[in-house]
């Protein structure tokens, strides 16, 4: 097989967000890492919202999806709430804290596509926001002010950083992600 090789995109939407791909993060030997150092800087200890979509599991055995199915739940009501919305769609909160980051690529493993953020709005408005979530893009989430920055997760082994480019600077972005990967 093929080794899957780690890059990066970048481009700046016509409406004003940014948004940094690293393709292929998941097939990295040091994929954990990678993503608690990206989490960690850029969603900075303070509450982070999430949004699901869709059990996958693609990357785990069925007897790490089994474990997965109990523990995410337990970590979420044990650290801040989890929800869920539809048969597709969960919701969850958290106030974060070094000790989280460990747990997020599992997480990132059991879904689809795992979205985060540091929130600029209350909870019952992302819940209502959310539920509607086959009506908007990921950006979308910058242009409608529910965050500054947003880190998405992919099953498809690729982590997006998207951000208010006013906010935050997309040179010093790059620079910080190319220094977790190693590249």
């Amino acid at each position: 097989m093929k080794k899957r090789r780690l890059s990066i995109e970048e481009y700046k939407n016509t409406e004003g967000s940014y948004t940094i791909i690293i393709n292929n993060v998941r097939y990295q030997k040091n994929f954990t890492d990678v993503v608690g150092k990206i989490v960690k800087h850029f969603l900075v200890d303070d509450e982070v919202f999430f949004g699901f979509y869709r059990t996958d599991g693609v990357n785990l055995t069925l007897h790490q999806q089994m474990k997965l199915e109990k523990e995410i739940p337990a970590f979420f009501q044990k650290k801040g709430e989890m929800q869920e919305l539809s048969t597709y769609l969960t919701v969850a909160r958290i106030d974060s804290n070094d000790e989280d980051y460990s747990f997020i690529p599992a997480i990132f493993d059991y879904y689809l596509e795992t979205i985060m953020f540091n929130p600029e709005v209350d909870w019952e408005f992302f819940k209502r926001y959310y539920y509607n979530y086959q009506n908007y893009r990921l950006d979308d989430i910058i242009y409608n002010h529910l965050a500054e920055m947003l880190v998405c997760y992919f099953d498809s082994g690729d982590l997006s950083i998207c951000f208010n480019p006013q906010k935050y600077n997309s040179v010093e972005v790059r620079s910080k992600i190319k220094e977790f990967i190693g590249v």
